[in-house]
């Protein structure tokens, strides 16, 4: 994370120390969100609100604690099921598509000769990631 995404830059790790939650429901969600505005909140990542490309929704928390960043994620339990499966897809892709916007938009384009328009894409992931081929 630290090579692909920040250049580098170890201090802009915000995830070393981390913690999950996991709620049953929207009004315990609510509940504990709550509470965790009333810490002091570093950085909010709210993906309630936009979640990922592969529809996993979350939010990350990153509270600063007697002078430590951590983060504290939040989930909803029906959630949590999908997040194991999708998430082999999230690594590959999270480092695939690292880089500026110009380096994505010629791998998206590089992707795009690979495969039929009318083939369905999450089949075709599906075949790649389970291969042990490492060509």
């Amino acid at each position: 994370k630290v090579k692909n995404e920040y250049n580098g830059d170890f201090f802009r790790l915000l995830d070393i120390v981390r913690a999950s939650i996991v709620v049953a429901d929207e009004d315990q969600l609510i509940t504990v969100a709550d509470a965790l505005q009333e810490q002091k909140v570093v950085r909010l990542k709210n993906r309630f609100k936009e979640p990922l490309f592969n529809g996993y929704s979350d939010a990350l928390y990153n509270l600063q604690i007697y002078g430590i960043v951590c983060e504290v994620q939040l989930h909803v339990s029906a959630v949590v099921v999908h997040k194991e499966e999708s998430h082999k897809y999230y690594e590959y892709f999270r480092s695939f598509f690292s880089g500026n916007i110009d380096a994505c938009a010629e791998r998206i384009k590089m992707l795009e000769k690979c495969i039929n328009p009318d083939d369905d894409v999450q089949v075709i992931l599906g075949k790649m990631l389970k291969s042990d081929n490492k060509d």
